[in-house]
Order: C-alpha cells, then structure tokens, then sequence
C-alpha cells in the first residue's frame, strides 16, 4: 500500500479523535420511506404550543427547545436521536430507529456540540424551526444540511442559521451527525462477507433523510419540500443519495443544493480491504471476525486506524461496494444510473486546490509519483496521459501542477458529470471570491453579521440559496436584489453564474459556456477509476 501523503499526515494526526456513533436499542417503527409524489406516513404526533414550555411529542420522544422564543422568531432543538446508537452489536451495522425515550428530551442527552470524533454516541440532529411554525397549521419549507469535512471531522454545529433566519423565517432548518473515520468507513470484501455493513457513513444520513421524512411535519416542516444540501463531502453526501442502489431507491427529498463536492474515485477495493486488514490486526482481532471488532473499545479502534493511516494512507471516502454504492456516483451519472426529478444547483469554486503548490511534490517524476498513489490502478499509459494534459510547461512548479491534476479528479470533474446527466433542471456557479478556494464561499452562505465579509455580497448569495430552498428556483424570490441565473441549459454550451467580488458593481456575472467543459474533465469522466 502507499506510504502516506502529506496532506494525509495532517488528517491522520487530527483522527486521533475520530469515532463513530450512538447507544441505543433497534426499535420497531418503519422506515416510512416515500417517493416525492408518495404520502408520509401517518404517524402519532402530539404538539403542544406553548412559548418555552413548547413540546414536540413525537411516537418515541418527546422534545422541548433548548433556545428560542417568539421574539427571535425560532426555536432550536438540540440533540434529537434519529437512529439507534451504533455500538455494541450494532457497530458496523446500518443505522435503525432509536427505541422509545421514557424522559423528556431537553438537549441534553449529548454536549450541545457533539460530533462523532469525541463520542461513539453521536447519531442526533439539531432542528431549527420557525415560532409562528407552533401557532398555525402551515408547513414550512425544509433545508436539510451536511457540512464538509472529509468523512474524518466536524458535525451538525458547523454551520447554524441563524443568519438565515435574519433574512426569512419561512423555513425549518435539520442538520444531523453522521459516523466518521473508521467507524463510518469501514468497507472491503472480509468486512461485508462476515456481516459488516458497508458505508456507514452514507447510510446515517439515508436515514436521517428517512427521519425528516417521517417526523419533521412536527416542527412545522413540510415533508414534500425538502432541499438537501452539503458542501464538500457533505455536498458528496447529497450526491450518494440520488444514485445509491444504482438509482433504484426512492427519493428522499425534492430539491438539493450542492457545493464544491469532493470524491477521490481511484480509492478502489484494495485500500478498503488492506485498511479494514491493518486495524483488525492493529487491536488483535481476525479481521473476519467482527464479535471481536465490536468489542474493542471505540478509543482502542480509534488509535488503531490513526497507527494505520499514519503508516500505510488510506484515502477516508465512501467505496463501491456492489450494492448501497454499486458505483461511484460519477460513473452513475454518466451511466444514467440515478433517481431524481427535482432541481438542483451545484457549484466549485476556482481554486478547490490548486491555488498553491502540493507539498512533497517537489520535482517532476514526483508528479507521476502522487498521481500513481492516488491510482494505483493506472496503466503506464493512461498516466502518460494525464501527464500529457498538465504539461510542466504550463505551471511554475511541480507541486502547483500535481495541484491542478488533484483538482480536477477531486473536486471539479464531477460536476460536469451531474450537470451533463441533470442539465434542464440544474442551475451553475462558477465562485472567484479570492482566494477562492475550497469553501470560500461557505462564510457568505453562513453569513451573520462577520465584518470581514461584504455583507451585500453575502445577502445576494444568501438570496439565492433561500428562494432555492423555499421555491425550488433561486430566482423567484427577491428579484429586484440580484441578477437572474439562468439554468444551465438555457444555451448551448451551458450558462454559469460567476461570483467574483473583485469586479466592483459585476460581482454578479451571467456567462456562456462551463468552465469545466474541457479535455482535462473529459479524461478523468472517461476514466471512472475504480
């Protein structure tokens, strides 16, 4: 296996905390799963609409907001319980339906900030809902998030809305932990043939999905108006979930908004069976026996696959697996092996990571050298290739072209795939807000109040996302407050909505053609490693 990447050190020294998920029992409620046109199902559901006395009584908890009021105009509930906690019997299994709670759920099952790098009781969501939600009988829109951070950090408190609600109070906000690092992650042959359930990490959030399905019409969100979205692996989160089971599965939401998504797609069978390997052997156990894995002790596992990825690399991302994930999505989008008939906006930015040099690519046979890591699949050929199209004479360094080569397999070459597979209902953004690389735009999105962030800027961004997520089109709401954004396929060759705040007065620009319509996509869309 390939010695590891710098960049993969830092991951590798930040796992020290990774975990995975919950405690709890399986329970015998449904999935309640539904198409878009199909009715939710009729579950028992008792609000009671009274200030901070407020009670959300769903079929097994009952829930009382942890901040909120009329006169901020929402309230948040922290730390709801959307699955059974994955540990003991069920580690390394697919999430299931929490078991019934005999105590009122006040927040504080869990540290208001709990993520699953500190706690393998993580499976909650937080739920933003708007007061007069608990005055009236009308259900609101629903923005349901997942934040970026590489299936190995971060959680539901990354980003709040509060700045959103500055700007509309006529949505609920949901955003949910899902299992991280090895606890998420774990794949390969051995794993799934001796029951391990593959790809927690993407199940988690089907059935956080399948939970706002089910229960969010008693926060006053509407069911059949959800918009799903993520930045970064969060954004790949949202794309999972339109191609899992090979597009056989029913959708779970009706719009989605997804930003600079991240997918390594040379990451194949190999690396998931070897890691699975080393941390089995790592703690002592036979890596076919999962008993014995579901008996160390999260902190021992977690330590182990730090040891193993500091080591050996291990790319932290969701894998093929024949079945859930029978593709990667881009091969899925291309293979026409998808579910979905809402709308959808999908962004990059102009740097995701090649804005500066690659550390430890430090000369050209290095180039080759970390592409092969990433693949190590590649035929003599097919690398020649690459190498052909990122020639050294068009960059200042060796590290800043393996950066342009990381880029595009990465980051950009995907989008391509899902706008060529969605291109009558897709909308584009093309973001050049300097630096502009990955997640410049997240502190526009997320803005509230930040005096190192054009506020005009980030209100026209905000604008766009909320008349998306209340409307299903980020045009109609506000219109006077910013430019129309075409769909991608009003003209031939594409139309993308460039944000660049250098440009004065045209921070705003409507322009033809897709930047990423190029030979360099082309290649890594031909290739669908795997």
């Amino acid at each position: 296996m390939v010695r590891l990447l710098s960049t993969l050190l830092t991951v590798a020294t930040a796992l020290s905390t990774v975990v995975g998920a919950a405690t709890s029992s399986n329970s015998s409620v449904s999935t309640g799963s539904t198409s878009t046109k199909s009715a939710v199902p009729n579950i028992p559901i008792v609000t009671t609409r009274k200030s901070f006395t407020t009670r959300i009584k769903l079929d097994y908890s009952t829930i009382v907001p942890v901040y909120g009021d009329a006169s901020i105009g929402y309230y948040k509930f922290q730390n709801i319980r959307y699955a059974a906690a994955p540990t003991g019997p069920l580690r390394f299994a697919a999430p299931t339906w929490p078991s019934k709670e005999t105590s009122i759920n006040n927040g504080s099952l869990a540290d208001p900030n709990v993520d699953c790098r500190g706690a393998e009781d993580c499976l909650y969501c937080d739920v933003w809902a708007p007061a007069k939600a608990f005055t009236s009988s009308k259900k609101y829109p629903v923005l349901q998030w997942y934040w970026g951070g590489g299936y190995a950090f971060g959680g539901k408190t990354v980003n709040t809305p509060q700045g959103l609600f500055n700007l509309t109070k006529d949505f609920v906000f949901v955003s949910c932990n899902h299992r991280l690092g090895f606890f998420g992650l774990a794949n390969g042959p051995t794993f799934t043939h001796n029951g391990g359930s593959t790809n927690a990490a993407v199940r988690d959030a089907e059935h956080a999905f399948k939970w706002t399905r089910k229960y969010i019409s008693a926060f006053g969100g509407d069911p059949n108006q959800v918009t799903a979205a993520g930045f970064s692996s969060g954004g790949s989160q949202v794309l999972w979930q339109l191609t899992r089971y090979g597009g056989r599965a029913k959708q779970l939401f009706q719009r989605a908004y997804i930003m600079s998504p991240g997918l390594n797609p040379g990451a194949g069978h190999h690396q998931a069976e070897a890691y699975w390997q080393n941390v089995s052997a790592t703690v002592g156990c036979d890596g076919s026996d999962l008993t014995c894995m579901r008996k160390v002790p999260w902190a021992n596992l977690t330590s182990a696959s730090n040891s193993v990825i500091a080591q050996w690399g291990y790319v932290l991302q969701p894998r093929n697996d024949g079945d859930f994930l029978p593709e990667y999505y881009e091969s899925a989008f291309y293979q026409k092996q998808f579910n979905w008939t809402g709308p959808l906006v999908i962004s990059h930015t102009q740097h995701e990571s090649n804005g500066s040099p690659w550390g430890g690519v430090n000369v050209d046979a290095d180039v080759a050298r970390f592409t092969r890591s990433y693949f190590p699949g590649i035929t003599d050929d097919a690398l020649q290739e690459v190498l052909d199209l990122y020639p050294a004479t068009d960059y200042t360094s060796p590290g800043l072209r393996f950066a342009d080569i990381y880029q595009s397999f990465h980051h950009t070459s995907h989008d391509l795939a899902v706008t060529h597979a969605l291109s009558n209902k897709t909308w584009n953004a093309y973001i050049q807000i300097p630096p502009a690389g990955h997640g410049a735009d997240q502190p526009y999105y997320w803005y509230n109040g930040d005096p190192s962030i054009d506020s005009k800027v980030a209100l026209r961004m905000q604008k766009y996302l909320m008349s998306f997520v209340l409307t299903g089109n980020p045009n109609k709401l506000w219109p006077k407050d910013k430019i129309r954004w075409p769909i991608y396929s009003s003209q031939k060759g594409g139309m993308q909505l460039v944000v660049n705040t250098t440009l004065g007065n045209e921070t705003f620009q409507v322009v033809p053609g897709d930047d990423l319509d190029n030979a360099k996509t082309a290649f890594w869309n031909k290739a669908l490693w795997y």
